[in-house]
């Protein structure tokens, strides 16, 4: 065994590089996710506010971490310490309670774990800080010796404890029950104890009973405890004393046996529970938040989204690259629904339309969907990239009170402040708002006189926001995509004309063109007199496909690139098919 003398310590290192790696790789996202929905306050008033509820000082470390995650490498290098530490602490309650050698790579089955729970969105990072502490806790009650200073310790962690770290605090009752059976007497009054003083503070909080049971701030969502964080507690208690029944392997092969289970068994774990539909949603809000307009694109290449949001975000990327309506139907299309995802009183679904209808300077409604995204957050926490949104939609429209008072707050954040300092620079500055190259832009796009929005009439709206400003040559083709993936010819044809307005000359978007070869092959025979500016290759296309549909219309080649790519395939073959169904509870 002298061969594995220093492999434990060299292992743990390894296992929080590669959790670093994955979190700043791959989950950036997820990072992310976390730090946009909360809005981290360096005042008195915000640390008091958190401490005036159970688990409070979990809370406060956990978000205070989290706002690092506005800088996912530093996120991810903290992500990587608690992993670490609650695999350290795992380790030392195991040679705690005798584990013999060879069985130190089942020290890392509660930190896996704990990463697959984890790959629950909503899971708040404060359960993970609750455990580290309620572990350090019982690593310190097996340390102590007398009676007497075990009676104290159990008695502060079951009253003080509870009230910092929330309800993991009655795992140390049980954990010393696992570990000293023949003391129950003394564990029974401990429980009893530690109930009563739940019972007492429940007289005092408006929250029911079960979620003082079950942690205030542990699960995003406040009416919820899941299944996976009752597991946890449960393994974290027991696997300590589990670990130490084992008898001493001396074989090396055990070992290695032990740390390939555990490596393969890892790669698993990620990639069942980071690679379903809840993430690549929250993937997609991420890439709109960054602007990677290209990496949105690639990733609808490799697999296309079918759910609104996901194709709204492939849209929306296409039409801040300048191919809406070149690319349009390169990609899945399930109606108006895929250019902007019907309203739903949710935390996510809400704020890429957000920021679609901002980027087409639809700035009042851009806001109301912010605010309400902000408002759908379970756990009533303010969010800064939504605050910071809101209050550049109150900058355009000139209410300065209102953008004053919401900047003032974002000062007392860390990674907003200079954001925060540069917008107070420029309140009143007309000129300077002006010729800023956003809210300049946006200011000139958006329809200063008053109309009534409607979501199921959004070619009116994109009409109304082209007429007022040609220069807004994203809701012209947003206008003509719209009537186009819901197949509306006769709109189609009679919002063209105003394109002559967006400053096409050379160039016609190819789904347009495919929408007007359409028309033109409904009503005559061939392409003689057509008066538009079709290239030869869409009509040498169109022959092709009018071919090939007549003969037989199941032909595989209607539905496959190249004729498979274009407005005709999806006007007369391709079915629709329902949208998939969503189980997040804040995306769908």
């Amino acid at each position: 065994m002298s061969v594995f003398r220093h492999t434990d310590f060299l292992s743990s290192v390894i296992f929080a590089l590669l959790i670093f790696a994955f979190f700043a790789l791959w989950g950036v996202s997820d990072l992310s996710f976390q730090e946009q929905y909360q809005l981290f306050l360096f005042t008195p008033s915000y640390f008091c506010s958190r401490l005036a509820a159970p688990g409070g000082l979990s809370d406060y470390i956990a978000e205070f971490i989290t706002q690092f995650s506005y800088l996912y490498v530093l996120g991810a290098l903290l992500t990587a310490l608690l992993f670490w530490t609650f695999q350290q602490l795992t380790a030392c309650l195991c040679r705690q309670n005798g584990m013999r050698k060879g069985w130190y790579p089942l020290t890392f089955i509660p930190a896996l774990a704990m990463l697959w729970y984890m790959s629950d969105v909503h899971v708040l990072p404060s359960f993970l800080i609750s455990l580290i502490a309620v572990m350090a806790l019982m690593v310190l009650y097996c340390r102590l010796s007398t009676r007497t200073a075990r009676v104290i310790f159990m008695v502060l962690s079951q009253s003080v404890g509870y009230w910092l770290f929330g309800p993991v605090t009655l795992m140390l009752v049980f954990y010393g029950l696992f570990r000293d059976f023949h003391s129950l007497l003394f564990y029974l009054f401990t429980f009893i104890y530690a109930v009563a003083v739940i019972l007492i503070i429940a007289q005092f909080r408006p929250e029911p009973l079960y979620r003082l049971f079950g942690g205030l701030n542990y699960y995003r969502y406040p009416a919820y405890v899941p299944l996976g964080q009752i597991f946890m507690m449960i393994l974290v208690t027991v696997w300590p004393v589990v670990v130490s029944l084992l008898q001493e392997t001396r074989k090396i092969w055990v070992v290695l046996l032990e740390y390939m289970v555990f490596l393969f068994g890892g790669a698993a774990v990620i990639l069942y529970s980071y690679n379903n539909l809840e993430h690549q949603m929250v993937d997609y809000d991420y890439l709109v938040r960054i602007h990677a307009w290209d990496k949105i694109i690639d990733k609808a290449e490799k697999q296309q989204p079918s759910t609104p949001l996901g194709v709204s975000c492939v849209n929306f990327a296409l039409s801040q690259q300048g191919q809406l309506c070149d690319r349009l139907f390169e990609f899945y299309q399930n109606g108006s629904e895929g250019l902007f995802p019907p309203f739903t009183r949710d935390m996510l679904s809400p704020v890429s339309t957000g920021e679609i209808f901002y980027s087409l300077g639809m700035v009042n409604d851009a806001e109301r969907y912010m605010f309400e995204a902000q408002q759908a957050i379970p756990n009533f926490r303010r969010s800064g990239r939504l605050e910071q949104r809101i209050i550049s939609c109150e900058i355009i429209n000139g209410h300065y009170a209102v953008a004053e008072k919401l900047l003032h707050e974002l000062q007392h954040t860390l990674f907003y402040r200079d954001w925060a300092n540069r917008q107070l620079a420029m309140l009143g500055h007309e000129d300077m708002i002006n010729a800023d190259p956003v809210y300049g832009k946006l200011r000139r796009y958006r329809v200063t006189k008053d109309y009534l929005f409607s979501d199921t009439e959004m070619d009116q709206m994109l009409g109304l926001l082209f007429t007022h400003c040609h220069e807004n040559k994203n809701a012209y083709e947003y206008l003509m995509a719209c009537e186009l993936v819901n197949r509306n010819m006769q709109k189609f044809m009679a919002y063209y004309p105003i394109g002559r307005f967006a400053g096409y000359t050379d160039h016609i978007p190819y789904a347009i063109q495919q929408g007007l070869l359409y028309d033109w092959t409904q009503k005559h025979n061939s392409f003689d007199g057509m008066p538009y500016s079709i290239d030869p290759q869409w009509q040498q296309a169109m022959a092709q496909f009018i071919e090939t549909y007549m003969r037989n219309k199941k032909d595989p080649s209607l539905i496959t690139p190249p004729l498979g790519n274009t407005f005709w395939s999806y006007m007369l073959v391709k079915v629709q098919p329902r949208p998939e169904k969503e189980k997040s509870k804040a995306i769908y």
